[in-house]
């Protein structure tokens, strides 16, 4: 039986095209259609007990434009809807408009405590780095970070040291295909990332650090992707 799926805003559409577009062998195919009075982009990427995680944004329309694009030109992102491939330098991946979804996916997930990832909290970027990093390479499958707000609801099972930070940056994976848990691994930030990426060196020793291109060579770029709202998925 289809399930209904869980629903995650993210707070622009450069988000939405940076998490389909880039770093992807193939960009991730996007749905558009209408959902809660309004049009979405919405892409599946992950699945948590039988509901599919969907990342969407909202108040879009592409009218007769085909494909979303995306490209870093002089540090910056350009995000935009268009009819056709054109441009070498630019990403694009297909807009699917559907007519008549499933009702399935209209009416969204009512989410219990046993369909969350387990928090783990790390001690800094070079771990979570590492391990995102490393799935990446032996996996040759993209991992996107998520940058979302703590709230205080999050504050009551973490420690006082810790109540200061204000920002959460992690991503979700299991470490054996066997696993019947789902595990979000996490730093907390004291402010919010600014940049796109962040990029790892596995020849330095070097902390990683925040980008807004993915040319040097050397280098593992992880994009972030940032959230409306705090995480709904997320057992602290």
């Amino acid at each position: 039986m289809l399930k209904s799926p869980i629903y995650i805003k993210l707070k622009s559409l450069n988000d939405f095209a940076r998490l389909v577009c880039s770093l992807e062998r193939i960009p991730i195919p996007i749905y558009e259609y209408n959902y809660q009075n309004t049009d979405i982009f919405a892409a599946q990427l992950d699945t948590l007990n039988g509901h599919s995680i969907t990342y969407y944004v909202d108040n879009v329309k592409s009218g007769e434009n085909q494909y979303l694009s995306y490209k870093i030109n002089n540090n910056s992102e350009e995000a935009a809807m268009v009819n056709s491939i054109k441009d070498t330098s630019s990403l694009y991946s297909p807009i699917i408009k559907l007519s008549i979804p499933p009702q399935t996916f209209l009416k969204p997930a009512k989410i219990s405590t046993t369909t969350k990832y387990t928090g783990i909290g790390l001690r800094d970027l070079f771990s979570l780095s590492k391990l995102v990093a490393f799935h990446t390479i032996y996996e040759e499958s993209t991992l996107p970070l998520f940058l979302f707000p703590k709230t205080e609801l999050n504050d009551l099972d973490l420690p006082d040291k810790v109540s200061n930070m204000e920002y959460v940056l992690g991503a979700h994976l299991s470490l054996t295909d066997s696993s019947d848990t789902s595990y979000f691994y996490y730093v907390l930030l004291e402010q919010e990332i600014e940049k796109y990426f962040m990029k790892f060196s596995l020849q330095k020793s070097a902390a990683p650090t925040f980008s807004n291109h993915i040319d040097e060579h050397g280098y593992i770029y992880l994009k972030i992707i940032k959230l409306q709202d705090m995480h709904p998925l997320i057992k602290f």
